[in-house]
C-alpha cells in the first residue's frame, strides 16, 4: 500500500511531542503539594489515588476509541488535557484544584499510554521498519529524557522566584506539544484492517489478548510500574525530611533521568544482553527490591539520595526494552492501544491504591517503615507472578 511521503516525519515529531510531554516539575511536585495549605503525607496519598482512579476508568476506553477513531486524534486530545493540567497546577491554592488538576493529568495520560506506541509501531510497519521498534523509539526516548534535563535542574532555582513558575513553563511546552502533535502524519491502513477494526467489540479484543498471552505479562508490567510510581511520589516529601534543600531536587532528578536518557539510547543493544522476557522480568524483580530495600534500610543521606538517582534511572531507562518484548507479543494485533491500555489501567490502580497506603503508613509510623513493607510486598507479589507466568510459558 502506497503511504504518505512524509510519514517518516512521524518519528521526529513524536521525538518532539516527548520532550513537550515530560514534566519538568517532576522533581518538585510532592513539595509543591505540601505548599498548600492542610496538605499531608496521606493528603498527597489521596490526591494520587483520586487522580488514578480517574485515569484508571479512562485508560482501556481511550484505548479502545484510539484503535477505532484513530491514534493521531487521540494523540492530540492527550496534549490537550495535558494543557489543561498544567494550568490548573499552577493556579491550584486548595486541595480539591490539586485533585482536578492531578485528574487531567492522569487523564490525558490515560489517552496516551499505549497509543503513542501503537501509533510508532504501525509508522514503523508503514515504513517496513517495525523490526527496529526497540532501537527507533529507545532513541526517540533517550532524547525525549535528555533535553528536558536542563530545565529540569533548573526548576529549583525557579522556584526561588515563584513555586507556579515551573508549571507555567510546562504550559507552553504542552503549546508546542499540541501544535507538532496536530502536524502527525496518520499512517495508511488496509480497508480489510479498518472493516475488522470496525467490526470488532472490546469483549473479542480481550479474548484475542488472552489468546497471545499478552495479560499475564500485563499484570507482571503494570505491578512493576504501578509499585515504583507509587515510591516515587514519596521522594521529595523524603528528601525534604531528611533535610535536602529544594534546591538539589532539580540536580537529583536531571541525573536520575540523563541515567534513563542513556539506557533508553541503547535500548536496542541493552534488550539482546536478555536471553527472553523472562530472564528480564526476573532482573527487574531483584534490582528494583533491593533498590527500595536500601532506601528503606539505609542512614546513609548519599546512599538513599544516590539509590533515588538510580530507582529513578532504571524505572524510565528500561522502559522501551519491556516494551519491545510486548510487542513481539502483540505484534500481529490491529488493537495494540487497546492491549497496552490495559497494563496502564492496572498501573493506575497499583500505583494510585499503593500510593493512598504508604502515605497512610508513613503518617502512623515513617518514611522508612512505609519504604521498607512496599519492598516487601513488591517482592513477594511479583516473585509469585512471575512464577506463575513462566509456569503457564513452559506447558
Amino acid at each position: 500500500m502506497v503511504q504518505p511521503h512524509n510519514l517518516e516525519s512521524n518519528i521526529w515529531k513524536y521525538t518532539v511531542s516527548l520532550v513537550t510531554n515530560k514534566r519538568i516539575f517532576a522533581a518538585i511536585l510532592g513539595a509543591y503539594y505540601l505548599t498548600v495549605p492542610d496538605v499531608t503525607a496521606q493528603t498527597i496519598g489521596f490526591i494520587v489515588l483520586v487522580g488514578n482512579l480517574a485515569g484508571f476508568l479512562f485508560e482501556i476506553p481511550s484505548g479502545y476509541l484510539s484503535d477505532k477513531m484513530g491514534h493521531k486524534q487521540t494523540l492530540v486530545f492527550a496534549h490537550f488535557l495535558m494543557l489543561v493540567s498544567s494550568i490548573l497546577f499552577a493556579i491550584a491554592n486548595n486541595t480539591v484544584l490539586l485533585i482536578i488538576a492531578s485528574v487531567f493529568f492522569n487523564t490525558a495520560g490515560a489517552f496516551r499510554s499505549g497509543t503513542g506506541s501503537a501509533f510508532m509501531h504501525e509508522t514503523l510497519r508503514a515504513l517496513g521498519r517495525d523490526h527496529e521498534y526497540a532501537k527507533v523509539t529507545g532513541k526517540s526516548s533517550s532524547i525525549g529524557f535528555l533535553i528536558p534535563i536542563v530545565l529540569t535542574a533548573a526548576v529549583p532555582f525557579l522556584v526561588e522566584i515563584s513555586f507556579k513558575l515551573p508549571f507555567i513553563i510546562a504550559a507552553g511546552l504542552d503549546v508546542i506539544g499540541l501544535l507538532v502533535a496536530l502536524t502527525f502524519v496518520a499512517p495508511n491502513v488496509p480497508p480489510v484492517e479498518i472493516e475488522e477494526i470496525k467490526a470488532t467489540n472490546f469483549k473479542q479484543v480481550l479474548a484475542e489478548g488472552r489468546s497471545l498471552g499478552y495479560l499475564k505479562f500485563s499484570l507482571f508490567n503494570a505491578l512493576i510500574s504501578g509499585s515504583l510510581i507509587a515510591f516515587s511520589i514519596f521522594r521529595a516529601p523524603y528528601q525534604i525530611e531528611l533535610g535536602i534543600l529544594v534546591i538539589w531536587f532539580g540536580v537529583l532528578l536531571g541525573a536520575g533521568r540523563l541515567m534513563a536518557s542513556g539506557l533508553l539510547f541503547y535500548s536496542g543493544k541493552i534488550k539482546h544482553w536478555f536471553t527472553d522476557i523472562h530472564a528480564f522480568n526476573w532482573f527487574r524483580i531483584f534490582l528494583y527490591t533491593i533498590l527500595i530495600a536500601l532506601v528503606a534500610l539505609s542512614d546513609n543521606l548519599w546512599l538513599v539520595l544516590g539509590t533515588f538517582i538510580l530507582i529513578n534511572g532504571f524505572q524510565w531507562g528500561l522502559t522501551q526494552i519491556s516494551q519491545g518484548f510486548t510487542m513481539e507479543i502483540i505484534k500481529q494485533s490491529k488493537f495494540k492501544a487497546t492491549l497496552l491500555s490495559i497494563t496502564s489501567q492496572i498501573d493506575s490502580l497499583i500505583s494510585g491504591v499503593g500510593a493512598f497506603l504508604i502515605g497512610a503508613l508513613i503518617v502512623k509510623t515513617s518514611y522508612q517503615i512505609g519504604f521498607a513493607v512496599l519492598a516487601g510486598v513488591f517482592f513477594g507479589l511479583t516473585v509469585m507472578l512471575n512464577l506463575y507466568i513462566v509456569k503457564r510459558s513452559r506447558l
